[in-house]
């Protein structure tokens, strides 16, 4: 609950964008900055503060991690007014974020047996997936409702202080340590590189970095989409702005149930057939979407519930591998490795998008940037099929099963 709370505002800015290019005067490559800049924050922060999950309670590194999402959302539409001071609050966002993130995956993973892990880490993901989805939904409903995005924006941060509170409560509840058959070896707690070394979890990575930047693409780019194909039908700008943040919010909440779906399917036939499969569909939709821009707006909407669909439902897979793959006494290590790598991919993907979008002909712009997010699931398909011809160990001989 307190993950769901504090990420109704995570894509506030993003549902707000075609009110603040406007009024801050930013390009696409700008705005790419500014949505990316959440993602560096994390990225960062996951290299700092995830490997301490190996010595100290997860629930305090939680209860900071959601303080500073929920502050940091707060301030957005009260200080920032240009590309520096969003992006500096954005990336503070991020840096609270994965704390509260990646602690919870593997509070979930540690919970339950391996036959029940993908299912449990995928309910803990479709929580936050519940909350990003629902930002959408409810800016667009707000930004009807007011006269400009500041208020609409302030509306999505108040719950998340509400999460504060919740974690707060269950940080007291929760007085025991972290066992020390987690914490065994005196690198426990520092950052451990040793993962960089182990082909299968790299492997695992690459593919979870490939799916991160699809998605964040996907998330980004496919509501101003919707924007411009909805003018084309006749909307204002405003009227498009607002329909298409609902569109995409319904859209991207399919991924509350296909990260379930996801993970048990990932349970019962393997992580790594399921997540090949998955990849597979997400990447036709990219190659598909720039396309139907000027057709009836309804081929669009179809497609996109798909895509929502289909660049969720892998989500908890890789992060469930990377546990199972780590030494126990590494697994924060690990986590940290695997943020880090996933983030800095993912922060990359929106700014070349943009950069395609501002040096495009219009004509093929929209194909050009949607078939680059094509290409990168191909990409994270290939990493999983290279994964399969790795030597399995007796725990990747049931991933790969």
């Amino acid at each position: 609950s307190s993950l769901f709370l504090v990420l109704l505002s995570s894509s506030s800015y993003v549902a707000s964008l075609p009110f603040i290019r406007g009024e801050w005067g930013l390009n696409n490559t700008q705005s790419g900055v500014v949505f990316s800049a959440y993602l560096a924050g994390y990225a960062a922060s996951s290299l700092l503060a995830i490997p301490f999950t190996d010595r100290f309670r997860p629930y305090v590194i939680m209860l900071a991690g959601i303080s500073l999402t929920a502050v940091s959302a707060v301030l957005f539409p009260l200080l920032a007014e240009g590309l520096w001071t969003a992006s500096a609050l954005r990336f503070l966002y991020g840096v609270g974020h994965v704390c509260v993130y990646i602690t919870g995956i593997r509070l979930a993973s540690l919970r339950f047996s391996q036959r029940g892990r993908g299912l449990a880490v995928g309910v803990f993901v479709s929580s936050g997936y519940a909350g990003t989805t629902v930002s959408y939904v409810l800016m667009g409903i707000l930004l009807d409702r007011y006269e400009s995005w500041e208020p609409a924006y302030l509306a999505t941060t108040l719950p998340g202080l509400v999460g504060v509170a919740v974690t707060l409560l269950m940080a007291f509840e929760r007085k025991t340590v972290t066992p020390l058959s987690e914490r065994t070896t005196p690198m426990a707690g520092w950052l451990s590189l040793a993962p960089l070394r182990d082909r299968r979890l790299m492997l695992v990575i690459t593919a979870y970095a490939l799916h991160t930047a699809e998605l964040f693409v996907a998330r980004l780019w496919l509501p101003l989409l919707l924007v411009a194909a909805l003018m084309m039908t006749g909307f204002d700008s405003e009227a498009a702005a607002s329909r298409a943040a609902t569109l995409a919010g319904f859209m991207f909440m399919t991924g509350i149930f296909s990260v379930l779906l996801g993970g048990w399917m990932s349970d019962r036939f393997g992580r790594i057939r399921t997540a090949t499969l998955i990849f597979a569909v997400s990447g036709i939709c990219s190659f598909l979407a720039g396309w139907l821009v000027g057709l009836p707006i309804a081929w669009l909407i179809t497609l996109g519930f798909f895509y929502g669909i289909f660049t969720a439902a892998d989500s908890a897979i890789y992060s469930t591998t990377v546990t199972e793959l780590a030494p126990r006494n590494l697994v924060g290590s690990a986590q940290a490795v695997q943020s880090f790598i996933g983030f800095v991919v993912g922060t990359g993907a929106p700014v070349v998008a943009g950069s395609i979008l501002d040096l495009a002909d219009a004509p093929s712009a929209w194909i050009l940037v949607f078939s680059f997010n094509g290409l990168l699931a191909v990409a994270g398909i290939a990493s999983l099929l290279w994964l399969r011809r790795v030597p399995a160990s007796s725990v990747t001989s049931r991933i790969t099963a």
